[in-house]
């Protein structure tokens, strides 16, 4: 950001270099896993360049809040609607009608910058995976602009007083920020990590260098702490990751590492950013962040597997390439403006957002567009948009329910998550036929134990042990035989412990040995009655949506069908379901049901069998999936 009210600073542009850098390594998957901490230093950038130039305005008397958010929307929004048109379009080529209105709604949030609201609300059980939303990194841009919309105001209120004022208003709202963050941590982490309140913090870090700049330290003290900050940065780059409690204090280290940078990053000590390609980088760096995200999310969509590491230095390259082509011939054209240039734009910029609002609703409104899928791929799901609300196997049914026959004693009682919610509808259907019941106990997300629990956004869970809890209620005074169900493979590392730690990630235990400890509790708990444990349903990858790829459209080839057909053995949860099985032998009374034989033919899994989909999104069982797998989990309870 270069601005006639401030003097630019090559060491600026090379620290948001640093800071788009790390951002990347995190998102490619290279090596970096807390290279999120960069968009935490791109705050306290913006933070302190935001208060130089309105301070500096104000000073000289020629601050205009029309000209300042003329000037801020010139500066980002450009690049911003090219990287929306850009998104749309090739969601247009190659998105199915059920994922392309999620995209054209988070383009309308992203274009109004308040796609951090929506990502936030999209934090469902069954919400769509961040990894596969194009426009999510345009959270922190909705937050700047949410800073922008109140920071003019603060300045001018407080330098009206005195600088003093400001600088003790500074310092009140970046405590009061910074604690607001830690508390919602265990509150609502997702809000914690989205919302602009809980960001203040870092921004406002920021605006407290604009006075401490002015007292300077000398050179040697200034080299270390210019050494130090680039260290803190580096060091909260590979010490965190994505199960960090974030922001909150952990925010602090890379903030303050990023003050310390902007208030010594002259000095020569940090030669490493004085490197020529490192202020090309900061140059583009914006640029290089808006068209990175999307090009990851669009190829893994397109190649429906996961990425290699020649895939990713390959995505990286293109990344840079567009990054360059979007600077130069978007971004770097509306810098600086003149006035004639600044009214053509002025009536250029609503009418490409008016053009861009209109297309996104229109998608919304047109269910994603089906027409552009071929009629033989459109008949199998009349609804794409809410295919998995519609097909679940659970659909439609109480968390706490009796399948089958209510008149019936129950035959077993049976508790889990989703994995064991979506049996329902083919065991209510089967049950009834048998005039035979089970009582089920459901809780999306959720391990059943008494001593383990899901941590959801770094929180543990009270609720998942109150419905373990209701579910032993159930086995009180009777022998009843109990089934166990889960999503196996799917808790590693968000498992918590009593004392809301999680063990696999402190290194006390591996995975595999928690799913064995929490079986060995809950065949405590459960006493000698016969003990059913059910094995995950065979499916490849997370991202393997059997809807989505049939429902694609054909402009280009499709090569994700044939996918749809995978070797048991190349299944997602075959390892623990091994264990469990191991578990199983080694137990008395205790036994492994595997819907497997159900789903596969001579180890060959069909995701698509006789013209029906088997999954309702990348995993759980569709209708007529759990059609077809309750009977085997019916079967094996019956040969006991």
């Amino acid at each position: 950001m270069h601005s006639a009210h401030t003097d630019y600073r090559q060491d600026i542009d090379r620290l948001r270099a640093l800071a788009v850098m790390l951002v990347l390594l995190f998102h490619f998957d290279l090596g970096v896993p807390g290279g999120f901490v960069g968009v935490d230093v791109f705050f306290v950038i913006s933070g302190y360049l935001i208060t130089t130039i309105i301070k500096n305005s104000l000073a000289r008397g020629t601050f205009s809040p029309i000209g300042f958010y003329t000037r801020r929307l010139m500066r980002l929004h450009p690049a911003l609607l090219v990287t929306v048109a850009g998104c749309l379009a090739a969601g247009f080529v190659l998105l199915d009608p059920g994922t392309y209105p999620r995209l054209a709604t988070a383009a309308n949030y992203s274009i109004f910058a308040s796609s951090n609201f929506y990502f936030w609300s999209q934090q469902g059980y069954f919400d769509t995976s961040a990894a596969s939303q194009p426009l999510l990194h345009t959270w922190s841009l909705a937050v700047e602009w949410q800073f922008y919309l109140v920071w003019p105001l603060i300045v001018w209120m407080s330098v009206k007083v005195s600088d003093r004022c400001l600088l003790v208003v500074l310092a009140f709202l970046t405590l009061t920020s910074m604690i607001m963050s830690q508390v919602m941590l265990n509150r609502d982490a997702s809000a914690a990590y989205f919302m602009m309140p809980f960001r203040g913090f870092e921004l406002s870090i920021g605006a407290l260098m604009v006075f401490a700049s002015r007292r300077r330290a000398g050179k040697t003290i200034e080299g270390i702490l210019a050494i130090s900050g680039l260290l803190l940065i580096l060091a909260s780059a590979f010490y965190l990751d994505s199960g960090s409690a974030f922001p909150g204090l952990f925010a602090l280290a890379p903030c303050l590492g990023a003050a310390a940078c902007i208030y010594a990053g002259q000095s020569p000590w940090v030669s490493v950013l004085r490197l020529r390609p490192a202020l090309w980088i900061g140059l583009v760096s914006y640029s290089l962040y808006l068209v990175h995200w999307p090009v990851i999310v669009f190829y893994k969509y397109y190649v429906y597997r996961p990425i290699t590491l020649s895939e990713k230095i390959g995505l990286l390259t293109a990344s840079f390439i567009l990054g360059a082509i979007l600077y130069r011939y978007i971004e770097r054209r509306f810098m600086g403006i003149d006035a004639r240039s600044r009214m053509t734009a002025a009536v250029a910029a609503p009418a490409s957002v008016a053009l861009l609002v209109g297309l996104s609703l229109l998608v919304v409104e047109q269910g994603g567009l089906p027409s552009r899928v071929p009629s033989q791929y459109l008949a199998f799901a009349s609804d794409p948009v809410n295919f998995h609300i519609n097909n679940y196997g659970g659909h439609g049914y109480d968390l706490s329910t009796r399948l089958g026959d209510r008149n019936a004693k129950p035959l077993a009682v049976m508790a889990g998550d989703s994995f064991a919610l979506q049996y329902a509808s083919g065991l209510d259907e089967e049950l009834n036929k048998q005039r035979a019941s089970i009582d089920g106990v459901f809780m999306h997300g959720c391990l059943f134990s008494k001593h383990y629990t899901r941590l959801l956004n770094n929180t543990p869970r009270t609720d998942c042990r109150e419905a373990y809890l209701e579910a032993l209620e159930l086995l009180n005074n009777n022998d009843t035989p109990f089934i166990l169900a889960h999503s196996w493979d799917g808790y590693s590392n968000i498992i918590a412990d009593p004392d809301g730690n999680n063990p696999e990630h402190s290194g006390d235990m591996n995975y595999f040995q928690i799913i064995e400890d929490l079986l060995e509790r809950a065949r405590k708990d459960i006493g000698d009655r016969p003990f059913y444990i059910v094995g995950s349903q065979p499916f490849k990858y997370e991202n393997m949506n059997v809807v989505s790829c049939l429902l694609r459209p054909r402009y280009i080839d499709q090569g994700c069908e044939t996918q749809l057909k995978f070797r048991l053995e190349d299944s997602s949860p075959y390892a623990v379901n091994q264990v469990i099985r191991r578990f199983a032998d080694r137990h008395p009374n205790v036994f492994y049901i595997d819907a497997a034989p159900a789903l596969c033919t001579e180890g060959v899994c069909h995701t698509v069998k006789d013209g029906k989909i088997l999954y309702s999104d990348t995993n759980h069982l569709s209708i007529d999936g759990s059609s077809i797998a309750a009977k085997e989990l019916l079967l094996a309870i019956s040969e006991r």
